[in-house]
């Protein structure tokens, strides 16, 4: 009995001891990369359990992190539990330079185990990696292999890049701006584009989207391109901001793979989810615009840009005195239509001109914005005889010649009648009226009072009455709160930053509240996309920047900008972390993980508000 007691206790002591060791090691696909480039992190966590915990991701500077899911493999030797779990994530640089990622670590069981940072340098785009990675160097030992060269490239399946017809333009002149897709692989889903901002320009879409083929070192890509016509509102230098574009693409490595036995590592349910996310961003645009010259500028130009042609007509050429006659005129030509200004029609004595309103016919053809504007305005006369409309003058910029173009309409004769109707109303007021009508008018005559006004003496003066003082009082208040309230809603609606940063908690509480009523349906994906909509939405309301603009990296320097505190800006960015792995990896987010991202982002906005 006392020896099986004993082996009991050796046996209990070997199995605590087998079911603590527990190793994490991470690595990367490749250690360096360019900007237009992306490398794949590799957790992988092994140990004598099967119930692994999550590893714990720091902060990657300079990198945006997107889940690409996980695999897992059990296996039961002797009654001893072996499980290894490997996290995978799409990393894309935000910016050059050398970065260390990590350390990596988990907690499990009151203990920590850490793997070692790994080293990553980024280059500038178009560069060529000095020190290709393992699998890079790893050739083929099959000579009848397929030629590298026919196929995409690592990270080259699907790029994107964007460019302007010119770089130099004057202030209202067009600039065509193409956002182009590179794709050599099938997408999952449709891709999800984030436009540039263009703050300073005045922004038209150019659809269709145009669709070609094109061969690229050996490569055909199918090419989509989405075009922007810009206008410049004033003169400078401009940045065109960064393109984004997400994507899930096939995996080339998993489903091309070479080796036939590569099939029996692979998690057996990978058939089915063998796209991979992918996050690609352009290179911000510099454009110069230059202020239309001051060289034979005329002193009533408008600030049109363009190629434009001029006409005008009328709806009658005879009219009576009083009646309205029609006027249109017509700018036709290039340029941005609707900021034509309405051309210059001299004043005429005893005609009054009523504006009637404008109207425009826009068209793109060829990626040129082009059309016609239309000025309405409505012609009184007033006196009979002949009114001359005109000249009519319109002046435009013409960047072609590069001078100032003048074009003159001759003038329009009009024909101004007697009214017939003025006549017939002077031959009422006749002094020949009859007696009958005299007498009927008697009526309206009041009888003339004989009798004396009586005066009484007045008891109190009207100020000296408190009723009166004080409706008095209260109508001064009153119009004191009008007041008020009126100069608040003149800033509502001339000050954009205020009204933004007035609605800004509003808005983010009806998005955490709708983001609240997901947690009971468990719908994950749709709970961590309000959540980051109301957070998101909620800092550039209050900075007063367009959302789409914000990254990681400006988002840090903004709120450090206003003296939000470093652990405040480090929960925001955790907080971004945990939406956009959810996006990808919804599984693995539990109600309680839920409802702790919301109060997450219930105390994030509390904090935020004694800042910004």
């Amino acid at each position: 009995m006392k020896y099986i007691i004993v082996f009991f206790l050796f046996y209990s002591v070997a199995t605590v001891s087998y079911a603590e060791d527990m190793t994490i090691s991470a690595d990367v696909d490749r250690r360096e990369v360019t900007l237009d480039e992306q490398t794949t992190l590799t957790i992988t966590v092994s140990g004598n359990a099967s119930n692994i915990p999550q590893p714990y991701i720091p902060g990657l500077n300079g990198f945006t992190a997107y889940s690409s899911g996980r695999s897992q493999n059990i296996s039961i030797v002797n009654g001893q539990i072996s499980s290894s779990v490997t996290f995978t994530y799409i990393l894309v640089p935000n910016n050059t330079g050398d970065y260390a990622l990590g350390p990596f670590n988990i907690n499990y069981k009151g203990k920590t185990y850490s793997a070692d940072p790994i080293n990553i340098k980024v280059l500038p785009r178009n560069s060529q990696p000095s020190m290709p990675s393992q699998q890079q160097q790893a050739q083929p030992s099959d000579p009848g292999s397929i030629d590298q060269n026919s196929q995409p490239q690592q990270g080259k399946e699907l790029f994107i890049e964007a460019y302007v017809d010119k770089l130099r333009a004057y202030v209202n002149e067009q600039i065509t701006l193409t956002f182009a897709v590179y794709q050599a692989v099938n997408l999952f889903n449709n891709p999800l584009y984030n436009p540039p901002s263009t703050t300073g320009f005045w922004a038209e879409d150019m659809p269709p989207q145009k669709k070609y083929y094109k061969v690229i070192d050996g490569t055909r890509y199918l090419v989509t391109e989405i075009k922007t016509a810009l206008f410049a509102t004033g003169q400078g230098e401009f940045t065109i901001g960064s393109a984004r574009l997400e994507a899930t693409v096939e995996d080339v490595d998993k489903v091309a793979s070479r080796n036939p036995f590569d099939a029996f590592d692979q998690d057996p349910f990978s058939m089915f989810r063998r796209g991979k996310p992918i996050a690609l961003t352009t290179e911000p645009i510099k454009v110069e615009i230059l202020p239309l010259p001051e060289q034979n500028k005329p002193a009533d130009f408008k600030g049109d840009v363009g190629d434009f042609d001029i006409s005008l007509n009328v709806d009658k050429n005879t009219v009576e005195e009083n009646q309205p006659v029609s006027l249109k005129i017509k700018i036709k030509g290039k340029g941005n239509i609707k900021t034509v200004s309405s051309p210059i029609v001299p004043e005429i004595q005893d005609v009054k001109f009523y504006e009637s309103g404008s109207s425009e016919n826009i068209s793109k053809d060829n990626y040129i914005v082009q059309g016609e504007k239309i000025f309405e305005k409505m012609i009184i006369p007033k006196k009979e005889g002949n009114i001359s409309l005109g000249p009519v003058e319109y002046i435009y910029f013409d960047t072609v010649m590069k001078d100032y173009v003048r074009k003159k309409l001759a003038p329009v004769i009009i024909n101004v009648t007697k009214s017939i109707d003025t006549q017939a109303e002077k031959n009422i007021f006749t002094p020949a009226a009859t007696k009958e009508e005299i007498q009927l008018l008697k009526r309206d005559i009041g009888y003339i009072k004989t009798s004396h006004a009586e005066f009484r003496p007045k008891k109190a003066f009207l100020y000296k009455n408190i009723m009166f003082l004080l409706i008095n009082i209260l109508l001064f208040f009153i119009l004191i709160g009008l007041y008020l309230y009126e100069l608040y809603r003149s800033r509502l609606r001339t000050d954009i930053g205020y009204a933004r940063s007035l609605r800004a908690r509003n808005a983010a509480s009806k998005r955490l509240k709708g983001a609240r009523k997901t947690i009971t349906k468990n719908m994950v994906k749709e709970f961590y996309t309000e959540i980051y909509k109301a957070v998101i939405e909620y800092i550039a309301d209050k900075l007063n920047i367009p959302h789409p603009s914000i990254t990681k990296d400006s988002l840090a320097y903004k709120l450090k900008e206003v003296g939000v505190s470093e652990d405040i800006i480090d929960k925001v960015k955790t907080l971004f972390d945990d939406c956009d792995m959810a996006r990808f990896a919804s599984a693995r987010f539990a109600k309680l993980d839920m409802e702790r991202t919301i109060k997450q982002a219930e105390s994030i906005i509390t904090n935020l508000e004694r800042y910004i």
